[in-house]
């Protein structure tokens, strides 16, 4: 830029001096240290220019040789290189708009722009999932990685998804090239639990919670999943499973459920009970209520005298439920009528409406059971809509 600046001064003095000849003629006289110089002023800025001129040269010649021969082929490469970054822009908008080959070609005009490494990184990113090759130990760890990620994304189409032992060797190669990955460890579980290896895929959940990595409460849903699907699959341990579940979602109506039968088939009733009875006392569950009252039918009079006292507002509507249930089972007809009734027409309870009707079907009151019925079958018919 600078010798640019030079050039146009020294232009504009030699038009200057072309255009007022008067003053290029006019004689210079310089004295100094007992020397005495006389010329042309036209002439001395001539000379002074060329002076000028000859210095740069020497500087910028001396600068090249400390430099090395290095700095002179960079020079000559400067143009080259601008027309392959060129390529690279050409490239990189073929492949984020999906014209023609996607980049392809282009990318491999591009040599010098990017390592080859990067490269690699490129062509595997237009490369659509179900077209990439298998992992390959020539392959740089990035583009395994980056091919890898492509593989097993979980948000593919499933025409576009691999064969789930190609995603598997991708995830190796992934592990492989970067052990511990947590996006790579996660998306191992995901495809555990699609083939439903369902100790690997809680292994490998366990080790995401510990380690605190996405979303806790997401991990703790499928990690209790693959517990409960472990419990069927291995019933000699299922106690095991069922009770890392309760600890993890103890209020989980189908967690809890599981774990008190399991218990129950470990002669464990009283615990059972005793966890069913808490929850129904915190949260509102028909499931539990009807599992709590197969439990308490035998000693159903002792059951009902510890819900009797308690008042109907601190109280759920599945514990009222039970209570005039025992209350029934317990031969106490009246009251067991006076509270279903009570609850059905205050809550609109379909399994009280269901249990009304079904105590008048006993009863031979099939008129007054039918309607019961009916309209247990209308407050259901209603949610549903």
């Amino acid at each position: 830029m600078r010798f640019v600046l030079v050039l146009i001064a020294a232009l504009g003095l030699s038009i200057a001096l072309i255009v007022f000849p008067d003053i290029a003629d006019q004689a210079l006289r310089i004295e100094a240290f007992g020397w005495l110089f006389e010329t042309r002023q036209g002439a001395f800025i001539v000379a002074l220019l060329v002076l000028l001129l000859a210095l740069w040269l020497m500087r910028s010649a001396l600068a090249v040789l400390f430099a090395g021969p290095g700095m002179i082929w960079q020079s000559l490469r400067l143009g080259s290189r601008k027309r392959r970054e060129k390529k690279l822009q050409e490239a990189l908008a073929q492949c984020l708009d999906q014209r023609g080959d996607a980049g392809a070609k282009a990318l491999k005009r591009c040599r010098g722009v990017l390592p080859d490494w990067g490269l690699d990184m490129l062509r595997t990113l237009v490369t659509p999932a179900h077209c990439l090759p298998a992992p390959s130990a020539q392959q740089h760890p990035l583009s395994t990685v980056l091919a890898a990620r492509i593989a097993t994304n979980p948000h593919a189409d499933a025409d576009s998804k691999m064969d789930l032992s190609l995603r598997k060797a991708h995830l190796d190669a992934w592990l492989a090239a970067h052990p511990g990955a947590p996006l790579a460890q996660s998306r191992m579980a995901d495809l555990a639990e699609e083939d439903g290896d369902w100790a690997r895929c809680a292994e490998l959940l366990e080790v995401e919670l510990k380690h605190g990595r996405g979303s806790n409460e997401a991990v703790q849903t499928r990690l209790v999943h693959a517990y409960l699907e472990l419990s069927q699959q291995e019933p000699d341990d299922a106690i095991v499973f069922l009770r890392k579940a309760y600890r993890l979602q103890p209020e989980d109506e189908q967690v809890l459920l599981a774990y008190g039968q399991a218990l129950i088939g470990c002669k464990d009733e009283k615990t059972a009970q005793r966890l069913w009875a808490g929850h129904l006392e915190r949260i509102n569950s028909d499931v539990i209520a009807q599992a709590l009252l197969k439990l308490q039918r035998s000693d159903a009079m002792r059951a009902y005298r510890q819900l009797e006292g308690k008042k109907d507002a601190l109280m759920s509507i599945s514990q009222r439920w039970l209570r005039a249930e025992l209350a029934h089972a317990a031969k106490l007809d009246g009251l067991a009528f006076e509270q279903m009734q009570a609850l059905a027409d205050e809550h609109a309870s379909k399994l009280a409406w269901q249990s009304l009707g079904l105590w008048h079907q006993s009863l031979g009151n099939f008129e007054q059971a039918a309607v019961c019925l009916r309209t247990a079958c209308e407050i259901d018919g209603s949610r549903e809509s």
